[in-house]
């Protein structure tokens, strides 16, 4: 549940923000997964992101960075190629560049039973950034790994990071469950424009959402009623 959850809530964020002006959101969807991960590389901002995120002003993003648009534009892209992405994937999660590490060891959760546990696991296990780790985790918890595939025990016992400890949690919490495939499904066919549908300052987008409690609630019921705070688990993508 809570992986699904959390890739509604990652859908979520592109709702925040316009993309950036004259994004093509057809020719690049049609490059090969080599070509997607070598644009993302050359657009994404690693300093900034450690200065914006990481550093003291903490989780909140300034409203005109847009390096997260090519990041939530690449995964899914990746995702759309299916299991031709995976070898690409596979191969990322050993580079020198750590954006990518954390990119491909999210990608790879949603691409099903066919993607092998072990680098995963090697990633869950040594690599040295905490969210690489964290996002390795989530993705063998996606694709079923259970008790018999995966140490959690091993892994808790080895990892520092609090957050991570927790995402390692969260994978037991599903008990070997696979990710249902139409919340990938959900990622490949969402429309992109739909970035440019909120402004600071103006009237939310109406949208639907499935709660933690299995609910599916809509924005709109809640109008006129109560305030309504959106938090999103994935708040690093």
């Amino acid at each position: 549940m809570r992986s699904t959850i959390s890739a509604f809530a990652l859908l979520l964020t592109t709702f925040v923000m316009a993309p950036t002006s004259g994004q093509d959101t057809g020719a690049a969807a049609v490059s090969s997964p080599d070509e997607l991960l070598r644009t993302f590389k050359e657009g994404w901002d690693e300093e900034l992101w450690q200065q914006k995120f990481r550093g003291k002003t903490g989780y909140m993003r300034a409203d005109d960075d847009r390096g997260w648009q090519l990041r939530m534009l690449t995964l899914q892209r990746l995702v759309k190629h299916g299991q031709e992405a995976v070898p690409v994937l596979l191969k990322s999660l050993k580079s020198d560049s750590t954006p990518e590490r954390i990119l491909a060891a999210q990608a790879l959760g949603y691409l099903g039973a066919q993607v092998a546990l072990e680098p995963l696991i090697e990633a869950a296990k040594s690599d040295a950034d905490a969210l690489v780790r964290l996002y390795a985790i989530d993705s063998l918890g996606m694709l079923g790994g259970d008790e018999q595939s995966v140490d959690w025990k091993a892994l808790q016992k080895a990892e520092t990071n609090r957050d991570t400890r927790k995402h390692i949690d969260y994978a037991i919490e599903r008990g070997g469950k696979r990710i249902d495939p139409t919340v990938a499904a959900q990622l490949t066919d969402w429309d992109a424009t739909t970035m440019s549908s909120a402004r600071l300052g103006k009237l939310a987008p109406d949208f639907t959402l499935d709660v933690a409690t299995g609910e599916t609630v809509r924005l709109s019921e809640f109008k006129g009623k109560k305030a309504v705070v959106l938090v999103f688990i994935y708040g690093d993508t």
